[in-house]
């Protein structure tokens, strides 16, 4: 299934990143998907300062609910949750 956007909540794509193997892949997609894009034609989150390796280290083995980060990423609020939620909203960069 491919990710939706909510359509009763404005631009905002919430997704488990459980449903891939990277959790940067999971970010990309979700973005994407709110700003209507193809994921090949977003910048690589490396690009923007986020380490994708360091994502997958510090999300995908645990189910920490402390954990939490939040960045800036093609207009869009990227909130990535301990429990693997991944939540995209219409933002500033």
């Amino acid at each position: 299934m491919d990710d939706q956007l909510d359509e009763h909540a404005g631009s905002v794509v919430t997704i488990s990143a459980d449903r891939y193997d990277e959790v940067a892949v999971a970010i990309t997609s979700a973005v994407a998907t709110a700003t209507e894009l193809s994921p090949l034609e977003l910048p690589p989150l490396a690009d923007i300062g986020v380490d994708p390796e360091a994502l997958d280290a510090l999300f995908q083995p645990s189910r920490d609910a402390s954990r939490h980060i939040r960045f800036h990423y093609a207009g869009f609020l990227v909130s990535l949750f301990g429990d693997g939620t991944v939540t995209v909203a219409k933002g500033e960069d």
